[in-house]
């Protein structure tokens, strides 16, 4: 796992700015001012519950804690083994020669060459493992205000988990059209939003990977963060359906002391959704009925069921390949599926 480069900055409270909102965002509510006072002002953030049982959360966190332990014991056996050579380099340009010194004068070049090509092979090798490999295990397990491991010890694995994510490489101001040369676009008209917030909300997305799997090039975790919204949910002081799915931007000059931090509930919209793909299941069953094939529409329930948990996940091929199973099982039935679904006004989200 990647190092986190993220250092938290001021911590802003929530008070009441003159400049707008841009929208989708609102005024986020004050109860949830605890935990955004952990949060980085300069940051976007981006919470959401995950629903997958805990045995498979537990399974996919297995993976780069033995990854991430591996790294450790092949630093110290690298660091065991090599270090005893880099002391007699070290003590050879000091003028001690021993066998590590190479004697120009004395050595053909062909043998020089190679030398010195071994050598500096050995230093870039040590320098991509200890550089930029050596970190990885050292912000899975130790770094601080929060690591993987340390969140992992205090709250465990639970089967409705709040996970946080932070923006990486862009922020609030990027979102706002405050950068330098931005197009002055902010909230849903930013670039920002469409391209970075809306792939990052996305509700097929979340529903098929796990919270811990999410981090890629545009959010990271934030463990701290997650730490201390679990720990204000376990007391109450907050309810789980404020953080279900929710974009979360600080609007206006933290150091300044003026702004507030802005929330877009985008959880709101998948509700409407599913309340949407149920009237049109509802629809689809009362048609069939009412043509005497109600039997075509528990048919069509099973292998819709069966195609999406099959293993692998419900791909866009096996979604394509079930299309082409359902035209043909209305077909044996004397439906034509596609003029059936153009009366039902089709059936996007079913």
């Amino acid at each position: 796992m990647p190092p986190k480069s993220k250092q938290r900055a001021v911590k802003a409270a929530n008070k009441t700015s003159t400049e707008p909102l841009p929208a989708p965002f609102t005024a986020a509510p004050d109860e949830l001012n605890a935990l955004l006072s952990t949060f980085d002002p300069t940051s976007v953030y981006i919470t959401h519950v995950d629903p997958h049982p805990a045995w498979f959360k537990k399974r996919i966190f297995f993976v780069p804690v033995a990854l991430n332990l591996g790294l450790v014991l092949l630093l110290l056996w690298r660091a065991y083994y090599i270090l005893p050579h880099y002391w007699d380099i070290l003590m050879s340009v000091l003028g001690n020669h021993n066998e590590t010194t190479i004697y120009w004068v004395r050595t053909p070049w062909g043998s020089l060459i190679w030398k010195l090509v071994k050598r500096m092979t050995m230093f870039m090798i040590d320098f991509v493992l200890f550089r930029i490999v050596g970190p990885w295990p050292w912000s899975f397990f130790a770094e601080q205000p929060g690591n993987p491991v340390s969140w992992r010890w205090k709250l465990g694995f639970r089967d409705e988990e709040v996970y946080v994510r932070v923006s990486r490489g862009w922020g609030a101001r990027d979102l706002l059209g405050a950068t330098e040369g931005a197009s002055g676009k902010a909230g849903q008209e930013s670039p920002f939003f469409k391209t970075r917030i809306l792939p990052a909300v996305d509700k097929t997305r979340l529903k098929e990977k796990t919270g811990y799997l999410l981090m890629d090039g545009d959010f990271d975790l934030d463990f701290y963060g997650m730490v201390a919204a679990t720990q204000l949910l376990d007391h109450k002081d907050i309810t789980l359906d404020q953080l279900r799915k929710s974009v979360f931007v600080y609007v206006g000059d933290a150091e300044a002391d003026n702004g507030q931090w802005a929330v877009w509930d985008c959880a709101k919209l998948d509700e409407g959704s599913e309340t949407e793909a149920r009237d049109k299941v509802i629809q689809f069953k009362d048609k069939l009925t009412a043509m005497g094939k109600e039997s075509l529409f528990f048919r069509w329930v099973e292998l819709i069921q069966y195609e999406s948990n099959a293993p692998g996940g419900f791909t866009l091929e096996k979604q394509v390949a079930a299309a082409e199973k359902v035209k043909k099982m209305f077909q044996d039935q004397g439906v034509d599926f596609e003029e059936f679904s153009k009366e039902l006004d089709g059936m996007p989200g079913v």
